[in-house]
C-alpha cells in the first residue's frame, strides 16, 4: 500500500461514517489498526467532523455537516491537482531547487559556494 497523508486518512474515516458506522467498519474501511483508530476518531470529534451515537450498547460514528463539508472539499482539491507518483514529485523538486541553485551562482556578485540540498 502506498503512503497515505493523515488528510486521505481523514477522508477515508469520513466516507466510512458516512451513514452511521461503528468503530471496527471504519478501522476496517479506513485501513487502521485499532490504536490508530481511536487516535482518529477523538481527534475527528474534537473537529466536530463526526459525532457519535449510541443505539442501546453500542456505539455509532456519523459524519456531520462539516465533515461532508471536508469530504466534498477534498474531492474538489483531488480533482484540482493533478496525480503524481512520489518518485516524481521528488525528482522535480531537486530539478527545481538545482534549477535556483543554478541561476543563484550565476550572478556576478555572487562569490560564496552552494552546495545542492540532499532530500
Amino acid at each position: 500500500m502506498k503512503y497515505r497523508s493523515r488528510t486521505e486518512i481523514v477522508a477515508m474515516i469520513l466516507e466510512a461514517a458516512n451513514g452511521g458506522a461503528t468503530k471496527t467498519k471504519i478501522m476496517y474501511k479506513a485501513m487502521l489498526s485499532n490504536d490508530q483508530c481511536k487516535l482518529y476518531i477523538q481527534f475527528l470529534l474534537k473537529c466536530g467532523l463526526i459525532k457519535e451515537m449510541t443505539n442501546g450498547e453500542k456505539r455509532y460514528y456519523s459524519i456531520t455537516e462539516s465533515g461532508n463539508k471536508f469530504l466534498f472539499n477534498f474531492e474538489k482539491l483531488k480533482q484540482m491537482l493533478p496525480t503524481i507518483m512520489e518518485e516524481d514529485i521528488h525528482d522535480h523538486y531537486n530539478l527545481t531547487v538545482w534549477t535556483f541553485l543554478i541561476s543563484f551562482n550565476s550572478f556576478p556578485n555572487h562569490t560564496s559556494v552552494i552546495k545542492p540540498l540532499q532530500f
